[in-house]
């Protein structure tokens, strides 16, 4: 018995001491630099395996159930068969809370100034469901695949869903005063991103393209304020009631569909 024991001791040694040489080999102590200050930023905190070996160890049972977003090595050697990893944003640890496969443990600091890590994904492309749902990441597929148990959701291409052009802010009715600026805008989002373009009726029910030949209409479109989102202007640089008043349509184009929203310009009333 007590020759026994002596090997278990010696074994447990042994496995700390490759693992203090591992870690110090890989740089994974704490993110301090050559001189022992630490590196700002720095990505897992120390490995702190249990002062009472494994006691106070939950290893994983054997119930499929168990680790949703899979089975991860064990620093510690506590858990034969490694650790349970963790999904985004939860607090990790190199020591028995690893983050699952595709996520880092990194280092945050609150608006307090607290620091903690948090498990974060790898990749920051979004990615497209077999559900046609955009996900943010593929770690969060991945976490909405655990939920389906794994056999009714998978990815079927990187980057967002196709989705027609959703008008997120639509032109709004006007007043013009003769003379003066007058400005229409229009936010459009989707995927592929929309392409926006702009048409007018008049008051006689003549409708053209803008900006055709009024050089006194000019039209901007940039990218944003979002990904996947456009937002287009058309400014009428003088505005002249026989010429300007009417209705104006916004058109939001991409290869799925076509979105659109109008607004009318009038004659501002004096009072």
């Amino acid at each position: 018995m007590e020759e026994s024991r002596r090997h278990v001791s010696l074994f447990r040694f042994c496995s700390a001491f490759a693992l203090t040489v591992a870690l110090a080999a890989t740089g994974c102590d704490g993110g301090d630099d050559a001189e022992g200050v630490p590196v700002a930023g720095a990505a897992d905190p120390p490995t702190q395996c249990p002062v009472d070996g494994c006691a106070a160890v939950r290893c994983p049972v054997g119930d499929q159930d168990a680790c949703p977003l899979g089975l991860v090595p064990d620093p510690c050697a506590c858990c034969p068969y490694g650790l349970c990893g963790l999904g985004e944003m939860a607090t990790c640890n190199s020591a028995d809370r690893p983050c699952a496969e595709n996520l880092e443990c990194v280092k945050t600091t609150e608006v307090g100034g607290s620091v903690q890590y948090l498990c974060a994904c790898k990749e920051t492309d979004p990615v497209c469901g077999s559900d046609n749902r955009t996900y943010s990441n593929m770690c969060q597929l991945n976490e909405a695949v655990a939920g389906y148990n794994g056999t009714q959701l998978w990815m079927q291409y990187r980057g967002p869903c196709q989705s027609a052009p959703f008008i997120r802010s639509a032109p709004k009715n006007l007043a013009g005063s003769v003379g003066h600026t007058v400005v229409f805008d229009c936010e459009v989002s989707g995927y592929p991103v929309p392409s926006i373009s702009w048409r007018f009726t008049d008051i006689n029910g003549i409708t053209k393209w803008l900006p055709g030949d009024d050089t006194l209409i000019a039209i901007q479109t940039r990218g944003g304020p979002d990904r996947f989102a456009v937002t287009s202007w058309v400014q009428i640089m003088e505005f002249k009631p026989d010429v300007h008043t009417g209705n104006y349509t916004c058109l939001g184009t991409n290869s799925v569909d076509v979105a659109t929203a109008s607004a009318v310009l009038d004659v501002r009333k004096m009072v």
